[in-house]
């Protein structure tokens, strides 16, 4: 008997175009017995359970001796008998010298990354505290110049506290925990401070929460006391103080077909000392957004109203007369009245008003004040001016609306006060428009195309 194995054919796979083996595992599968027979497959009957099916010293003497002899009987001629390494050789081989090396072998995998990138970093702060942590803190690579690029609005740049211009890597060891995190870094902080926080050592169930702070430059050191009565204490190193105190596990939230974990937020107050005099700041105040200088140096100025036209008669009082329409108007609606007489077509209004009432921001619409910060005459019956709305949950400064004059009298346009009730959820229904100024959005900083007229969006 002559047993015979086929060449390995190829195939083209449409789909990628790469090269697939078409393997003949029948004819493995003989060489494989036939070689057993001849004495040299010992390592196949090492392939079964040795507890269930231990195979008797005689017996397979006696199997042997007859795989010989039924062999030698029908003069079988085994024509290169191949094992199962030499195929794999064999094909391994071939796909090498097809596809420059590649191995017909594939794995999950690839090459593992560092969160903070593989750059030169500079230690910046190090030390260890009483309670056995030691702490780390680098710097990698800044990127102030990009961002003043990025983020200004034409002639207009944001000072450097108002974005990160890069991030710290905090690194955690001690008492059988490691934990690395970030936090911001910036290259000007606002009035020199800077805090942020973070948790560590919560993986491991001993989570601290971990206080950085870019320190001003007489600082001589900082001293944190959190809400638990913790304190900690340490002299700045190259502006970077870093605090700590045990903190609190985090809380699964369970949402159904998925579960996260929420971290609580520490609790503390900050003292900078070796200044003129200490300054306290509370965890509460991080984030500086609810100070006005730096609201004001982080806040794109707004556009400007179009240009002059015509004047009315008296424009002093004209626009006494539109001011007070304003504010007449959204008390009114905050009182649950559409204010119809001042508006110039109140259509939809009411529906919308109803609507704002019975939503969820209906006690913030109800305590709205409208303020107009600046009013131009685009002609003797036309106005656009500049206005903010304050309600008892948020602001909303740099609005834009319109008043017209009507038989004598200066009325709101419907187009104004709709956008504002739609951000409650009122929708006066048909058309309306979303009123900004002629610049409000230039193709050098927003990315829209540069406005020369005064510009409304239309919507429906």
């Amino acid at each position: 008997m002559t047993i015979e194995f086929d060449e390995m054919e190829q195939a083209d796979n449409a789909g990628d175009g790469r090269r697939e083996r078409r393997r003949i595992v029948g004819g493995v599968a003989a060489a494989m017995l036939i070689a057993a027979a001849g004495g040299v497959g010992y390592g196949i009957g090492r392939g079964v359970d040795r507890d269930t099916a231990a195979i008797d010293a005689g017996s397979e003497e006696a199997a042997r001796d007859e795989a010989a002899s039924e062999a030698s009987s029908e003069s079988a001629t085994i024509e290169a008998p191949l094992s199962t390494e030499a195929i794999m050789s064999d094909e391994m081989a071939a796909d090498g010298a097809e596809g420059g090396g590649t191995s017909p072998m594939q794995s999950s995998g690839g090459q593992g990354y560092p969160a903070f990138g593989t750059q030169p970093m500079e230690t910046l702060f190090e030390r260890t505290t009483t309670s056995g942590f030691a702490f780390r803190v680098q710097l990698g690579q800044t990127w102030e110049d990009a961002r003043q690029d990025d983020w200004g609005a034409g002639d207009w740049q944001p000072a450097p506290w108002c974005y990160e211009s890069g991030q710290l890597k905090v690194s955690m060891s001690g008492n059988g925990i490691v934990d690395v995190g970030g936090v911001p870094w910036y290259s000007e902080a606002f009035k020199g401070r800077a805090v942020s926080w973070l948790t560590l050592g919560g993986n491991d169930a001993d989570p601290q929460w971990v206080v950085v702070v870019q320190a001003p430059a007489d600082a001589t050191n900082v001293r944190a006391a959190f809400a638990d009565g913790s304190t900690d204490e340490v002299a700045p190193q190259n502006g970077i103080a870093v605090l700590s105190a045990p903190g609190e596990v985090s809380t699964p939230i369970d949402e159904g077909d998925y579960t996260y974990w929420e971290d609580p937020s520490p609790s503390f107050e900050l003292t900078f000392e070796g200044g003129a005099e200490p300054i306290t700041l509370g965890s509460n105040g991080v984030g500086n957004w609810d100070d006005p200088e730096f609201r004001e140096s982080c806040t794109p100025p707004p556009p400007a109203l179009p240009d002059a036209g015509e004047q009315p008669a008296d424009p002093a009082a004209a626009e006494a007369e539109i001011r007070a329409a304003m504010t007449e108007l959204y008390g009114a609606i905050g009182a649950g009245a559409e204010g119809s007489d001042l508006i110039d077509d109140p259509t939809g209004v009411a529906e919308a008003r109803e609507q704002v009432q019975e939503g969820g921001f209906a006690d913030s619409a109800a305590s709205a004040v409208a303020t107009i910060a600046e009013l131009v005459f685009t002609a003797p019956d036309e106005a656009w001016f500049r206005y903010s709305i304050d309600t008892n949950g948020n602001d909303f400064d740099n609005r834009y609306g319109i008043a017209v004059l009507v038989d004598g009298v200066w009325k709101i346009t419907r187009s104004t006060v709709c956008q504002d009730l739609s951000m409650a959820g009122g929708d006066c229904g048909g058309e309306w428009q979303s009123i900004y100024p002629p610049g409000a959005f230039p193709e050098d900083s927003y990315g829209h195309e540069g406005d020369t007229t005064a510009s409304t969006i239309l919507l429906d």
